[in-house]
């Protein structure tokens, strides 16, 4: 960096005025398009208007005033009165389901044994002696498939009652 190593142009006398003008051109240009691109904006609507969701203070001033202050005049007041509104909605109505999960809870089985109460037992209970639920021997059943086949087959309905094989006798 110590020594300039690119080249040296020199312009010749009917050079110089042509170059300069090709350049002031490409400027002109440069600002006009800086320009537009300064003055114009997309308005998508993603901007954040209102007051943050964490500053549950100026939300409560905002959604009194929906709620006894006089009506807003422009939609952007009325939707800021909405947006602020909705967070104490949500968390009335989250806390009202769950306080009535808690005094009236569900009869089913399904509850009564996954409830968040039982989250630690349940699993506590995983890692515990509890018996396999695969079979270690065999179930004490038994059945004559081959007379069960043919009832089925032949009545197509499993309601009658299967006969019990009727013993060889000897003589």
């Amino acid at each position: 960096f110590g020594s300039s190593s690119a080249p040296v142009f020199r312009l010749t006398e009917t050079q110089g005025p042509a170059l300069a003008g090709m350049f002031s051109r490409s400027i002109a240009v440069a600002r006009r398009s800086t320009l537009a691109s300064a003055v114009a904006k997309r308005g998508l609507g993603g901007a954040a208007r209102g007051y943050d969701v964490y500053d549950p203070s100026k939300n409560l001033a905002v959604a009194r005033s929906w709620l006894t202050g006089p009506p807003a005049l422009s939609y952007s007041v009325y939707k800021a009165q909405c947006e602020a509104l909705r967070l104490f909605v949500f968390a009335g109505v989250t806390l009202y389901l769950t306080v009535d999960l808690i005094r009236n809870p569900p009869r089913s089985s399904y509850w009564m044994n996954w409830r968040p109460d039982r989250v630690v037992m349940n699993f506590v209970s995983g890692f515990g002696s509890d018996p396999s639920p695969f079979l270690k021997e065999k179930l004490p059943y038994e059945t004559n498939v081959l007379q069960t086949y043919v009832e089925l087959s032949t009545t197509r309905s499993c309601y009658r009652p299967i006969k019990e094989p009727e013993a060889d006798e000897e003589e």
